[in-house]
């Protein structure tokens, strides 16, 4: 016998669940069908979310508030959406009245993959505009090194003179031990890929 799974989401614990619990019994959900959860949309770890989803099987439908209760960004919620779709369960909200079981529904779903992919495309689009402005601007993306290379090479000179222990070294140069055996072994590693080229 199918039966409706409701997840209910808040983001803060401030907010009240109650508006989306009330709607999940004037659905007729069963209590034990009813899976809340205090979390921000944009957290991927969301483990009533997980049960939810795993409790559905065919012929089953995942209820919601809204669509924002869901997925934590558009493509995300598409890809939830398409899973359940292939798995034969349902999907509906309660606020938006958002159904994707008939053809309408079909069609909302497919509009909403396009957009998805539409928004994919102009986020990869705009990173490799961002990244080939910085390299024409003589900027290397990602993280700042922690040690200078001048500073790896003056670390390495001091540590093999003898004269100073790692610690003094550290201290000198304002980095952790940690920090400048990890940027060290950065090179001793580079040097080894090149030497086997």
């Amino acid at each position: 016998m199918s039966k409706t799974i409701f997840y209910a989401r808040v983001s803060t614990r401030d907010q009240k669940l109650d508006p989306q619990v009330d709607a999940a019994r004037r659905l007729g959900v069963k209590p034990e069908h009813i899976f809340v959860e205090k979390a921000s949309g944009t957290r991927h770890d969301r483990p009533q979310l997980a049960k939810a989803l795993g409790s559905l099987e065919k012929g089953d439908t995942l209820a919601a508030f809204k669509l924002d209760r869901v997925g934590r960004s558009l493509p995300h919620l598409v890809s939830i959406l398409e899973d359940l779709d292939a798995r034969g369960v349902g999907f509906i909200t309660t606020e938006d009245h958002l159904s994707t079981k008939g053809s309408t529904g079909k069609f909302v779903l497919q509009i909403m993959a396009a957009v998805a992919q539409f928004e994919r495309s102009l986020m990869l689009e705009r990173t490799r505009a961002g990244l080939a402005a910085a390299k024409a601007r003589g900027r290397v993306p990602g993280r700042p090194r922690a040690m200078a290379p001048a500073d790896v090479v003056r670390a390495r000179k001091m540590l093999d003179a003898g004269e100073m222990n790692s610690s003094e070294v550290a201290n000198m140069l304002k980095v952790s031990r940690a920090t400048m055996f990890r940027e060290l072994r950065k090179v001793r590693d580079m040097k080894e890929i090149e030497a086997d080229r």
